[in-house]
């Protein structure tokens, strides 16, 4: 019995041979599509899950308010992991800190240098936390002793070769520093959180990032509970010996210090704590990709049905013969179910081949690596069968069950009509299809305008042309000879310095206007030069920029001098014609106000204009930002590489662009928009092969009144329009529909940046015009080729 419902499937299969390609087609694309949007939202969702105690590791994340400023950050102080040690409920923890991420750290061996920004440190305890495989070396000592330091795989053979065991020797660090090798660790997965190339020893780092302090917070701290540990009860203990720690630090009424803990598996979607690594992602996008793989398999599915439905009045003589010689109904809902078993099946294999070549396009979207392997797991095919299976038997039971109720009676009298509820289905997933594909489209022009808002917004900075090196303290003592030479030769018009770039600041400190025992306010601090002001373009509304003596003094005789922007003016109360020559406090910075700059975006869209604390300090300097004349700037980068290069010999020349950064602050976004276009194309593919087939089986069910009609006079465009004007109106309805739906969910997306463009009518109608010419070139297609048919032969065969 089985054998003869195959039989009968690939002989249905081989002779409606073009509806069962666009049905196999369409499949495929849908499940090739769901495949790779899987096989992310898989990697997405599996971030930190691989370590043996996951379910217990939290990390600490300091919640501050003062003056009624509230700030929250994912880092933490070094005095709390020995206070959550001697709690019941902590079993142990670890800090880990990314010194690197502040200037990158040159490692050098024999004639090998290089620039890391990926250079970690952690506690000895890093082993008993997470279970990154050490290949080589002890993990309860690997991280004891100073100067001691961890190599993933990739850094050995980066810095040694095939010179055998790396193990005990040494590297230089930062040019002053031996670091031996105590371990060589697995290359670090890419659903890790923590990211690093080396991995140092706590004890290796500057004297003042041990001491034991309750503020200057710069690390990760992650505890792992006990089996059956209390969270709150961790909580809770924790926040009243930090309120005890701190309470001599005057912080208003309403001003408190506390800490949140949050599972490490939720971080990295989840977060929303500011200073978290640039990979962290946003649990809405699981949502989007999600959305889409599911929308576009439905268009695919809804292929099939329609063409099934719309050939039901073909099939209906078979099943009206196979009832009259007893064929039971479940027999013929099995043969059909089969039937669509079998298409799916050719689709599944179908949706792997593209999966392959569709993976470098995928992997450049989504800025993953993923091989082809991923996709030949057995877990990972075993769940696609269950898939593959639950779609055929979706996507195949109405018809099933529509075509097998036919009255045999009724077809084979030759009075069998395709009914009315069948026609209407096929309309409303017509529309539903195209609905999709409206969303998509539209969802995609609003994402690029939010982009190209992005871009070219007034930053209130110049970010043109702008190159940024690391400055240490031997590039600080050629500094000045540094800066005469790129001067002298023409090649940089500005030269400043500071600690961070206009892009994204993230200092936090505490102002006020008053010495009293009032809270200070919580704002971003930013330390530059006399030059960074110029270098970046940054405007200055009154008062002056700082000047040489400024910063000399500063380190003379500790006397500040600061610039603040408008909205820091604002909320200290401080009215613009009185701002100049104001007193402020900061901590034990203590000084007079020179200068307003005005409001610039120093952080993401995303976020409101915030009080900003710009200051002379010049020892905390870690930053030379060149600003190079216009026009031929790869000419001048080789010339300010040879100045560089004779002055810095100690580091390479690896510098940054400015804008290069700020494009960076926008990567999922971006990514976003990459990926909506490409799967909008790919929704308004497999919507168009529907109508093809639509198009086509309409076409050949009014090929005797298109005979008919010719000879009586009418024209090819007359026929045009007789076969296409069902499909151009359901179109329209789709856009109607589509529109209202796709406008919310992006005033959703949108909501999300606290600058954001207009949405408009511009995307309505692109989006409308777009899906209206592809429908109509594809229904278009089929109707002139039907319009051309000579009726002689039509009406003959009739």
């Amino acid at each position: 019995m089985i054998q003869n419902y195959i039989l009968i499937s690939f002989r249905n299969l081989r002779k409606h041979f073009s509806y069962s390609l666009i049905n196999i087609l369409g499949l495929g694309l849908g499940l090739a599509t769901c495949l790779l949007l899987f096989t992310w939202i898989r990697h997405e969702l599996s971030y930190d899950k691989f370590h043996e105690k996951s379910d217990r590791i939290y990390r600490a994340s300091l919640e501050y308010s003062s003056g009624g400023q509230v700030s929250r950050t994912s880092v933490s102080p070094t005095a709390l992991l020995p206070t959550l040690m001697t709690l019941p409920e902590t079993e142990t923890g670890v800090r880990v800190y990314n010194p690197s991420s502040w200037n990158p750290y040159i490692v050098k061996n024999g004639e090998k240098l290089f620039q890391e920004r990926r250079f970690y440190a952690a506690d000895s305890t890093f082993f008993d936390v997470f279970s990154f495989k050490l290949l080589k070396g002890n993990p309860k000592t690997a991280l004891v002793e100073p100067n001691s330091v961890i190599l993933t795989e990739a850094m050995v053979s980066k810095y040694f070769g095939d010179e055998g065991d790396a193990l005990g020797k040494v590297l230089q660090i930062n040019g002053n520093k031996d670091f031996t090798i105590t371990g060589i660790i697995e290359d670090v997965p890419t659903n890790s959180l923590l990211q690093f190339d080396f991995l140092c020893s706590f004890s290796s780092l500057w004297v003042a990032s041990q001491e034991l302090q309750w503020w200057s917070a710069n690390y990760q701290t992650f505890v792992v509970l006990q089996p059956n540990g209390d969270l709150s009860a961790l909580r809770d203990k924790t926040n009243e010996i930090v309120k005890k720690a701190t309470a001599s630090d005057a912080r208003g009424e309403d001003g408190y210090v506390r800490y949140n803990f949050t599972r490490m598996t939720d971080i990295y979607l989840k977060s929303d704590f500011d200073g978290e690594p640039e990979i962290v992602s946003d649990i809405k996008y699981i949502y989007i990709f999600s959305g889409i793989a599911l929308l576009i398999l439905l268009i695919a599915c809804i292929n099939y049905i329609n063409l099934a439905t719309a050939r039901a009045a073909d099939r209906a003589k078979e099943v009206g013969i196979r009832k009259v010689v007893g064929a039971l109904k479940k027999q013929l809902f099995t043969q059909f179910i089969g039937e669509s078993i079998i298409i799916t099946l050719f689709a599944f294999f179908l949706a792997y081949l593209l999966a392959q070549v569709m993976l470098p396009l995928f992997n450049s979207l989504t800025g993953k690596h993923f091989s082809y392997e991923l996709l030949l797991q057995p877990s990972f095919i075993v769940m696609s069968m269950g898939v593959l299976l639950v779609i055929a038997i979706l996507s195949g039971a109405y018809p099933a069950f529509a075509i097998t109720s036919f009255q045999p009676v009724s077809v084979l009298k030759g009075n069998f009509k395709s009914s009315s509820k069948g026609i209407w289905l096929r309309k409303s997933l017509v529309v539903f299809q195209f609905g999709i594909s409206v969303v998509l489209i539209t969802g995609t022009l609003i994402i690029v305008k939010q982009l190209d808002f992005i871009q070219g917004k007034n930053l209130g900075y110049d970010r043109e042309n702008t190159i940024i090196l690391p400055l240490d303290k031997q590039t600080t003592e050629v500094f000045e000879a540094l800066k005469t030479e790129l001067t002298r030769n023409e090649v940089a018009l500005h030269i400043g310095r500071g600690t961070e770039s206009p892009v994204n600041i993230k200092g936090g400190y505490t102002i006020k206007a008053n010495d009293d025992n009032e809270p200070g306010m919580v704002t971003t601090g930013l330390l530059v030069d006399e030059e960074y002001f110029p270098a970046m373009g940054i405007q200055l509304l009154q008062g002056r920029n700082f000047t040489r003596e400024d910063r000399e003094r500063v380190s003379r005789d500790t006397v500040y001098t600061f610039i603040l922007n408008e909205s820091a003016l604002a909320a200290l109360y401080i009215p613009k014609e009185e701002a100049i020559g104001k007193k402020v406090f900061m901590g034990s910075r203590r000084g007079e106000i020179i200068g307003i700059a005005k409001d610039f975006h120093f952080a993401s869209l995303h976020r409101n204009i915030s009080p900003l604390v710009i200051f002379p300090e010049e020892r905390q300097f870690n930053k030379l930002f060149i600003k190079l004349p216009a026009g031929d700037i790869s000419a001048n980068l080789e010339k300010v590489k040879n100045i560089y290069s004779t002055l810095v010999t100690h580091r390479p020349f690896e510098f940054e662009f400015l804008d290069q950064q700020y494009a960076a602050l926008y990567t999922n976004e971006q990514r976003l928009s990459s990926v909506f276009i490409v799967f909008a194309t790919l929704a308004i593919i497999i919507a168009c092969l529907g109508l093809l087939g639509l198009v086509s089986f309409s076409a050949s069910q009014k090929t005797k009144e298109i005979g008919i009609r010719k000879v009586l006079g009418a024209t090819a465009p007359n026929i045009v329009l007789l076969i296409t004007k069902d499909f151009t109106r359901l179109v329209v309805i789709a856009i109607l529909m589509g529109i209202p739906v796709a406008y919310w969910i992006m005033y959703q997306w949108l909501g999300a940046f606290a600058y954001k463009t207009e949405m408009g009518i511009g995307p309505v109608v692109i989006a409308s015009a777009i899906c209206i010419s592809i429908a109509l070139s594809t229904a278009g297609y089929q109707a002139v080729k039907a319009a051309l048919i000579d009726p002689a032969k039509t009406l003959r065969n009739e």
